[in-house]
């Protein structure tokens, strides 16, 4: 090499390494901001907004598994910028497919006109679901060494392809990625009632605490409501605990309705729930939530079996006044 040639491509090198210092600084702070919280809802929301602020696209979508034991990926509702053609359920991915075989060994980003020259991917329906959905680069979730997700992006708003320094960029963030939204999964189906989709009781309890030291600090009152079904144990006897399940779910189902944050539901056990309201102003404005559950346990339908089931429900509610 001439010295002419070393002083033209000396400022490209060291171009390339700030480059890769900024972008190995981004992913830092990445990770620090999607491992600040175990909130599953908003990670996924993250990473999706993420994606779309780190690459020029206006299209991004998530596909994760629904359940732990599940063997496929599901489409997110939370995605952003693709016009879905069929029903959400269409947007399906197979955990034992050949696509998430070659994410799994590759750990590389794909674009779809990559995966559509390998012979055993041409016909594959997973491969026709993301072009379908509109997807343009696929890139692999992976955690554990499982994928755990997809990330589905959209062209680029430029028209220009993703380089591939951009595409080791968004595999470095989808492993962190895959990471914190696992850590989250995890931490929910600890704090879950399985039955009912509702925060359990030991995570009510934790929450009170801190929602009480929170009014406290502030001098704000805090109200909970505590209902439960009306002469359950008759119905379970009457017509079976499958039955009773099902307005369980039902029941929680409307109590979740009113649950906007930052208020959060919970079961208390048994048929007895509860609803935790943090910011609420008053005794009118709590005694509103607390009817608009109760009104709403009795106007709902419960089908099982043939039969169409109706239920009641109590409630009452505490305040905390720190004053």
């Amino acid at each position: 090499m001439s010295l002419s040639e070393e002083k033209i491509n000396y400022p490209i090198e060291i171009l390339n390494y700030e480059k890769k210092i900024y972008d190995q600084r981004q992913l830092i702070e990445i990770s620090r901001a999607l491992n600040s919280t175990l909130d599953y809802k908003y990670l996924i929301n993250a990473v999706i907004d993420v994606c779309l602020a780190q690459v020029q696209t206006l299209s991004a979508a998530l596909f994760l598994s629904p359940e732990q034991d599940a063997s496929y990926l599901e489409l997110v509702p939370d995605f952003k910028g693709f016009d879905l053609l069929n029903l959400l359920e269409f947007y399906k991915i197979s955990l034992e497919s050949n696509l998430i075989e070659l994410l799994k060994k590759t750990n590389k980003a794909y674009i779809i006109n990559e995966l559509e020259t390998i012979s055993e991917l041409s016909n594959e329906k997973e491969l026709q679901i993301l072009k379908e959905l509109g997807a343009h680069l696929v890139i692999p979730m992976k955690a554990k060494g499982n994928i755990i997700g997809i990330i589905a992006l959209g062209e680029k708003i430029t028209g220009e392809e993703y380089t591939n320094s951009e595409k080791e960029f968004l595999v470095d963030l989808a492993s962190l990625g895959a990471i914190a939204v696992d850590n989250a999964r995890l931490y929910e189906r600890a704090t879950v009632d399985m039955m009912t989709g509702l925060k359990n009781h030991a995570y009510f309890q934790s929450r009170l605490k801190e929602e009480r030291e929170k009014a406290l600090k502030r001098g704000t009152n805090l109200y909970l409501m505590l209902t439960d079904i009306d002469k359950f144990k008759n119905f379970n006897d009457t017509y079976g605990h499958q039955a009773g399940d099902e307005v369980l779910k039902a029941v929680a189902k409307v109590l979740n309705s009113l649950a906007k944050s930052p208020f959060f539901a919970a079961r208390y056990g048994g048929e007895e729930f509860c609803l935790v309201m943090p910011g609420v102003q008053n005794d009118e404005e709590a005694l509103e939530i607390g009817e608009k559950f109760r009104s709403g346990v009795e106007d709902m339908i419960v089908y099982h079996e043939g039969l169409e089931l109706k239920v009641t429900s109590s409630a009452g509610i505490a305040k905390f006044d720190p004053k």
